[in-house]
């Protein structure tokens, strides 16, 4: 499958997005959108995109909204989710956050993972608002 119009790979990605990718992002509306299209290496017992993948993937989509929402980096306190169907490998993956509330030390996130056929999962989170002064530290 061809990856959609207006994504980008995730080059910079490290850890855990660089060894579970690639992932794809593009900004709509002001507005961060995940995408990943999973394979044989992301699968369970059953032949199916593992939860735990789906899980982080829109873990990381959600923190993601908070940096184009508030310019914060931030880092996941609570993580509550919803499976409502299963992906399958080869199925083109996006996921969204928004941040549905915020103070200065914490904001709340709704998360969304789409599939092709039906909605995956869907999250609601907690996510501490780190320093403005913590930089990101990068592969050399």
């Amino acid at each position: 499958m061809a990856i959609p119009s207006g994504f980008r790979e995730l080059t910079e990605a490290s850890g855990f997005a660089a060894a579970n990718g690639p992932w794809f992002e593009k900004i709509e509306d002001g507005r961060a959108i995940r995408g990943f299209l999973p394979g044989a290496q992301h699968a369970n017992a059953l032949g199916i995109v593992h939860g735990g993948m789906l899980a982080a993937f829109l873990d990381s989509a959600m923190g993601v909204s908070v940096w184009q929402t508030l310019q914060r980096r931030a880092v996941t306190l609570t993580l509550s989710l919803d499976y409502l169907g299963p992906a399958r490998i080869g199925d083109w993956l996006e996921a969204v956050g928004e941040v549905v509330g915020h103070d200065e030390q914490m904001a709340q996130v709704r998360g969304r993972l789409y599939g092709p056929r039906h909605q995956v999962l869907g999250g609601l989170g907690a996510f501490a608002l780190l320093s403005r002064q913590r930089t990101l530290k990068t592969r050399s």
